[in-house]
Order: C-alpha cells, then sequence, then structure tokens
C-alpha cells in the first residue's frame, strides 16, 4: 500500500512538472510571436528570477542586455526606451511602445498581461 502511494504521488509530481513545462513552452512562444522582449541584466536578481521561472522555454525569449558592465549590452537602446528597472518587458509596433510590464510577473500574470491566455 505504501509503495502504491509513493509511486503514484512521484507520477503525479511529473504529471505535473511536464504539464508546467509545455504551458512555459507555450506562453514563451506566443509571447516570442507577438514581439515581447525582456530587458534585463545579467546581475539582476528578479531577472534570473523571471528566467528560471519559464526554465528552458525561456530560449525563445529576446532579452536585452542593460548593465553597462556587462558584455554585449545594449545600454543606449535601454535608456531611448526609458527603462527604470529590470525586468521590463515591451511590446513595439513600428518603432511605438504599445506594451509594457515593469517587474518580475508570475507566469500566470504574464499569460493575462500578454494577451498569451489562448
Amino acid at each position: 500500500m505504501r509503495n502504491t502511494l509513493v509511486h503514484s504521488l512521484i507520477l503525479l509530481m511529473l504529471l505535473l512538472t511536464v504539464q508546467n513545462s509545455w504551458a512555459n513552452e507555450q506562453l514563451a512562444r506566443c509571447m516570442a510571436e507577438k514581439g515581447w522582449i525582456m530587458y534585463g541584466s545579467f546581475t539582476c536578481s528578479a531577472c534570473r528570477a523571471q528566467r528560471k521561472a519559464f526554465g528552458e522555454a525561456f530560449s525563445h525569449i529576446t532579452e536585452i542586455e542593460c548593465n553597462p558592465h556587462i558584455a554585449g549590452n545594449q545600454v543606449e537602446r535601454c535608456l531611448d526606451r526609458k527603462i527604470r528597472r529590470t525586468p521590463t518587458w515591451l511590446l513595439e509596433k513600428d518603432g511605438v511602445e504599445i506594451g509594457r510590464i515593469e517587474n518580475y510577473q508570475l507566469l500566470e500574470d504574464l499569460v493575462a498581461l500578454t494577451g498569451c491566455d489562448g
């Protein structure tokens, strides 16, 4: 009986992990297709947490480095877009900002805020 319960719990945890990965993948792909870009910093703990929340799915997200001390930064772009805190998510059309989301966001909140809710 105890082994059956343990096996059931392990199976449930595995199933939830797979569902979570699939949902993260769908969100990341949707945000990328819509053009959402994350302005962040390698040294920013909230940015690290945002990347971690997406897991491997974050590979679909475009991130702009705003820290002037990190190689490959795009500080001028960050200044032009008035990035005051990271992470900041921006959506632009034809060079005009049409969406901005600042600070760390739970993925379920990003689903609603980005219009990636199906």
